[in-house]
């Protein structure tokens, strides 16, 4: 344990010679003055609006993971083709470490960017139909849905460079965007870049707005059982791979 905790200092170090903790500060603050400025005179209901903003927040999470995994492994391939990830003695921690730095990361962000929304949307518009606890909540809806992505990003980064894990962000994007139509319905279940969008929308519409009855068609158990055994799932695959990975297949 203590050297684990040796590797996620040492990555944390290595944040001060990269702009990742800005792409994590500024995209969520730049969203939140964009919906903010929007909302201030559109004539849309309030609870319209909160929904609109965490749909845009899950469909954006795709292409920002992508973003964000190949910034890390881009450093590693610059600091010495990942040599310092393979030459551990215990070889999963680097790895281990980098990832939990990634996904602390990624939760501070995705936290940042509900709960600076819903104070803006609470306090200088006084339009939140919400508590501030809802924003708290949509944060961890909408990032416990989105591991699987970092898992998969991570490895599309290490094996196949940032161009594979910024592009298939992208696709992911557009198509989580349109699984909330139509589309989606009984298929969003198998598609993890549409689990995000579908859950928080699923949950303001009726675990909110409605009290809690969740028609069974909206298949939330599904999604929710899908979502768990398909995250378990590739985190297996994931350390299996890293096991036998020796840094020479990755490129850009």
């Amino acid at each position: 344990m203590t050297t684990f905790f040796r590797y996620l200092k040492s990555d944390m170090l290595k944040l001060r010679r990269q702009p990742m903790l800005l792409v994590h500060l500024l995209m969520p603050l730049l969203g939140i003055v964009i919906f903010l400025a929007y909302y201030s005179f559109t004539p849309y209901s309030p609870v319209s609006k909160v929904e609109g903003y965490l749909q845009v927040l899950a469909v954006s999470l795709p292409t920002l993971i992508g973003i964000v995994c190949s910034m890390a492994a881009d450093q590693e391939s610059a600091a010495g083709h990942f040599q310092q990830l393979l030459t551990s003695p215990v070889k999963l921690l680097p790895f281990l470490s980098k990832f939990s730095l990634l996904l602390i990361l990624g939760f501070s962000s995705v936290l940042f960017a509900s709960s600076g929304f819903g104070t803006g949307f609470l306090y200088l518009l006084n339009e939140s139909p919400y508590g501030f606890n809802f924003y708290i909540s949509a944060a961890c809806i909408l990032f416990t849905s989105s591991i699987f992505l970092y898992i998969l990003h991570f490895f599309v980064s290490l094996r196949f460079g940032k161009g594979a894990s910024i592009g298939l962000g992208i696709a992911e994007s557009l198509l989580s965007a349109l699984l909330l139509t139509g589309l989606g319905d009984h298929n969003w279940i198998f598609i993890p870049c549409a689990w995000a969008a579908r859950f928080i929308t699923i949950w303001v519409q009726y675990g909110v707005s409605s009290g809690g009855t969740i028609p069974a068609a909206m298949q939330l158990d599904s999604g929710i059982g899908y979502c768990a055994a398909g995250t378990f799932t590739i985190m297996i695959l994931l350390g299996l791979w890293i096991w036998r990975w020796e840094g020479q297949d990755s490129f850009e």
